[in-house]
């Protein structure tokens, strides 16, 4: 049985032990430390009765601590026990606000109404989120006004973010409005909007990112800044691996937009992309729009943060036939960028039309893949581990028995993973 129903503000330090329902929107409020325990599922309904969708929002100065492990993730979902396999929009999301740095000094979340969040601690802890998943979120409360899966807005470099994922959010995985939080071994399945959403000044750094759009998401990842202004967005971006649908057509009535792009760089967002593998592309793979007066630039500069965007040459960049790597409009078309390698990764096994249906995938490469050639040198800040390969993945398969592909059998098991791939036909003598 679903023990508790928990509805209102928490003002005090509170642990969840067992799993719990969100009948209401629920705030941890300031000065208060609200404890998940490994293991615990949070369930939601996309209406609280009076057309709210019910949430968990930190607020600024509040701490999240939820620390899962790999046999026992804490899980945010959807109460609904019908027909919710791949259902969006069943209850609203994650939300833990911060007063690291802003566009504007304080902006109001998006999503809920009248929580504002932003400052000048770019240093601080809103807590832990690890072997945390959030399914089946993202409900409408109003035009333009969605829940993203999990929003860290003005969080602080202090918070630790690892081994997390949303999965089927109607609107994005993971949205960085503003802060410097970093973040490390996500997973984002098919949402209906953007995977990874970065706007108003996020400085942070993400390294370990795997994202499967399917036919109906829209971009792999949208990050934006507010033009020339400051803070400018300049999130750093390594080892991530982006599958899109070679038939895919983005669908969300979620979105501000339609374009059918997988990367979408615009409105003047610095930073830096390496080591990142961009598959099934069916039309563009970087579409840049909007740029400010931001250097735009395939050679890493040794300085001049944030005010340079970044893409290695090395990235790699395949799909259909005929696709466009890139796509400079408007202001981008004079400096824009225009230089990856278009290579099959070699997957070990993904297919063109990969989706949400798929029996089975496995994103790491096959032993002669490009990913194992060319790849670029890790930044030296202590954050990042240290590849030798393009993309999410090497031989350690890190999604394996907790992310959703786990759970219903898409990916190999805990035991398989790691092990040597066979395909074909064996003429000779063949030891195993």
């Amino acid at each position: 049985a679903r023990a508790d129903t928990v509805c209102g503000t928490l003002s005090s330090d509170t642990t969840w032990s067992s799993d719990v329902t969100l009948s209401c929107q629920v705030f941890v409020a300031s000065g208060a430390t609200l404890t998940i325990n490994a293991g615990v599922t949070v369930y939601a309904y996309p209406d609280d009765g009076s057309g709210i969708a019910p949430a968990l929002i930190i607020l600024p100065g509040a701490t999240i601590e939820a620390s899962g492990s790999a046999s026992a993730p804490i899980t945010f979902t959807t109460g609904v026990t019908q027909d919710t396999a791949t259902g969006r929009g069943l209850w609203g999301g994650l939300i833990v606000m911060g007063n690291a740095p802003v566009y504007q000094g304080t902006q109001e979340v998006e999503g809920i109404t009248g929580q504002t969040y932003g400052g000048n601690d770019a240093t601080e802890s809103s807590g832990t989120l690890e072997y945390v998943r959030v399914w089946h979120g993202g409900s409408v409360i109003g035009e333009n006004n969605e829940i993203n899966g999990i929003t860290l807005a003005g969080v602080g470099s202090g918070t630790t973010v690892r081994y997390c994922e949303v999965a089927f959010n109607l609107d994005d995985g993971f949205e960085m409005f503003g802060g410097t939080v970093n973040l490390k071994y996500i997973s984002v399945l098919f949402v209906g909007d953007d995977a990874i959403d970065t706007d108003e000044g996020y400085q942070g750094m993400i390294q370990f990112a795997y994202v499967m759009i399917g036919a109906s998401g829209n971009h792999g990842v949208e990050m934006d800044s507010k033009g020339s202004a400051s803070p400018r967005s300049f999130p750093q971006l390594y080892s991530a691996t982006f599958v899109h649908h070679l038939e895919g057509n983005p669908e969300s009535v979620s979105s501000d937009d339609q374009f059918d792009a997988t990367l979408r760089l615009r409105e003047g967002t610095g930073g830096e992309f390496g080591n990142i593998i961009v598959t099934n592309v069916p039309n563009v793979g970087v579409l840049q729009n909007e740029c400010g007066s931001e250097t735009r630039t395939h050679t890493l500069p040794s300085s001049g943060a944030p005010d340079y965007l970044w893409f290695s040459p090395q990235n790699i960049i395949y799909g259909a036939t005929g696709i466009s790597a890139f796509d400079n409009q408007d202001s981008c078309a004079s400096g824009g960028l225009s230089s990856a390698r278009i290579q099959d990764p070699m997957l070990t096994l993904m297919p063109g039309t990969a989706d949400e249906d798929t029996d089975f995938i496995d994103p790491r490469p096959k032993s002669g893949s490009p990913a194992y050639s060319s790849f670029d040198d890790t930044p030296s800040d202590s954050f990042y581990s240290t590849t030798q390969y393009m993309g999410a993945f090497d031989t350690d398969l890190w999604v394996s028995g907790w992310s959703w592909l786990s759970d219903n059998s898409r990916i190999l098991s805990d035991a398989a993973a790691g092990a040597d791939t066979v395909c074909g036909t064996l003429s000779s003598d063949t030891t195993w």
